[in-house]
């Protein structure tokens, strides 16, 4: 494969969460990340980088170990202690979107099984826009947040 095409293959995605959720996701060993997305070109290997929304920051990234397409009640029951949500924001989460407030209208959540999850030294502000459903990462576009993740 040619070096530019290297590049600008898909090898991850953005995903927002909200500020409460990052000592979830970095301090408390949780590996399990649920999210509604349209976002299917990521396998395993792939980089998930986590973006709090409000404040527009990149705080930290980890690899896709396994991902599932599950009914929210299945989800919860099977991996409820490793979930980054409590029951009752879980709950909440899979009515309505936190980040939009819009009414859910997708019926699986994709669950998301992560290994090497961590948290930047220092977050930074993303040079990339992000929207409530996400958006992919390329080589490139990982290789340069891990630049700025060390800066």
């Amino acid at each position: 494969m040619p070096q530019s095409r290297r590049k600008n293959e898909i090898v991850g995605a953005i995903f927002p969460i909200l500020p409460r959720h990052v000592p979830k996701l970095f301090d408390h060993n949780r590996d399990i990340f649920v999210k509604f997305t349209k976002l299917t070109n990521l396998r395993t290997g792939s980089t998930i980088v986590f973006y709090v929304s409000r404040e527009k920051l990149l705080v930290g990234e980890g690899k896709i170990e396994n991902i599932e397409k599950l009914n929210p009640e299945v989800v919860w029951s099977r991996y409820k202690d490793r979930i980054f949500l409590g029951k009752e924001e879980y709950d909440s989460y899979i009515k309505i979107s936190p980040i939009s407030g819009e009414k859910r209208k997708m019926r699986e959540l994709t669950v998301f099984t992560l290994n090497k999850v961590k948290k930047y030294r220092k977050s930074f502000r993303s040079i990339y826009p992000v929207t409530s459903s996400g958006r992919y990462l390329t080589k490139g576009m990982v290789g340069e947040i891990r630049n700025l993740s060390m800066s």
